[in-house]
């Protein structure tokens, strides 16, 4: 048994000084308990002790000279997140893959959790049948088929936890039925859907928006920019929508220069959906031979170390983790460390209906917990009650 004293335990709803005990990979108790005789003593040094992260929505890993690409190695680019406090991870498989590719990483993901030597928890489709207009490389959107939606769908099995589509596209509403067929959460993103198909897709199971502000256009328009019949307004777009509609989660990459979501942004959502329903996600890429961003001025965005461009200039994902992700999320909106945990790991977990194993340090849980600052600098991390050697910031 071991017992985590002298940290400030961070719950949903409060943050008090107590002890953690654990038992194997378990949580046996928190909060105000006795710590037994002979426990093994890991002292948290006034640090606060929460729950270990959960990024649903990633790609591979690009850091501390590490580039990998999670439709080559699923696993390693999980270990690798682990290092910065990310003890739940859904890998997500991409539009812009192909079915080879796309396979390779579901077998990977089911292989490493069949295993358990992994910090995989299940998969993220991202796609495959988004809408080809919007987001990095969306021109290799696949072409909607019943026959490859038996073949990927069937191939995850129930390790495909959830899955991101466009509504608005003339299959949307076969999505919704292939999703509630094989018990898949409904993410909406890759969109430029209007109110309609957006309130039909939250009937039918929808549940997390992708990325929101991220590639998200305006309903009302046409391709050269002008209002269709039945246009709105030129404030029209998805995301105003969709903050309007509740008990939906909302994924936010909170960058260190507020590219993919400006801070105002970050902040309107906060008071939109509140601490309960925000997800801070780091969308990773870890695709080789993107741009490099000391080859650009500090002013050009393409600078930042944290953000990630295609060949193509567009702005494809992140090379954040997790934790990086929510402590500018932290910073933007003036929140709490309590917060922190919430929109880092809690919210993820309830959202894919893995609240009861992951989330929050009570007891029965798993022992995923990490030690961070008043800054959310990851200090100490513990996976299935074992400290990692290796921390990465």
């Amino acid at each position: 048994m071991k017992a985590i004293v002298n940290g400030k335990l961070v719950f949903p709803d409060r943050i008090t000084e107590g002890v953690v005990l654990m038992d194997g990979d378990r949580i046996i108790a928190s909060g105000d308990c006795l710590v037994p005789e002979g426990c093994e003593i890991i002292d948290a040094k006034g640090l606060y002790v929460g729950p270990g992260l959960f990024d649903e929505h990633v790609h591979g890993y690009k850091q501390y000279g590490e580039c990998i690409d999670a439709k080559d190695d699923a696993r390693a680019a999980a270990l690798a997140h682990l290092k910065h406090g990310t003890t739940q991870i859904t890998p997500s498989a991409a539009y812009s893959l192909t079915k080879e590719e796309f396979i390779s990483q579901i077998d990977q993901c089911n292989e490493a959790m069949e295993k358990g030597d992994t910090n995989i928890v299940g998969i993220h489709f991202e796609g495959p049948f988004t809408n080809p207009k919007h987001g990095a490389n969306s021109h290799l959107t696949w072409e909607f088929s019943e026959e490859a939606c038996k073949e990927i769908f069937e191939r995850a099995g129930k390790n495909v936890l959830h899955c991101t589509y466009a509504p608005e596209m003339p299959h949307g509403e076969r999505m919704e039925e292939v999703l509630k067929k094989y018990g898949v959460i409904g993410d909406i993103g890759h969109t430029r859907a209007d109110e309609a198909s957006l309130l039909r897709a939250v009937k039918n199971g929808a549940r997390i928006v992708t990325h929101l502000f991220d590639a998200m256009g305006k309903y009302g328009f046409d391709e050269a920019g002008q209002m269709t019949p039945g246009g709105l307004s030129l404030q029209g777009t998805v995301a105003d929508i969709l903050l309007g509609i509740p008990d939906l989660y909302y994924e936010l990459i909170c960058d260190s220069r507020c590219i993919h979501v400006n801070a105002s942004s970050m902040r309107l959502a906060l008071r939109c959906a509140g601490e309960d329903y925000i997800i801070c996600i780091s969308d990773t890429t870890g695709r080789p031979n993107q741009l490099n961003p000391e080859d650009y001025p500090p002013e050009d965005p393409k600078s930042a170390t944290d953000l990630n461009f295609n060949q193509l200039g567009q702005l494809s994902g992140s090379r954040l983790s997790a934790s990086q992700s929510v402590a500018h999320f932290m910073k933007e909106t003036g929140t709490d460390v309590r917060v922190g945990f919430k929109v880092g790991s809690a919210n993820s977990a309830k959202a894919l209906n893995l609240y009861d194993s992951y989330g929050s340090i009570e007891a029965g849980k798993y022992a995923n917990i990490i030690f961070v600052d008043e800054k959310f600098t990851v200090k100490k991390v513990i996976f299935k009650g074992n400290e990692l050697s290796e921390i990465r910031e």
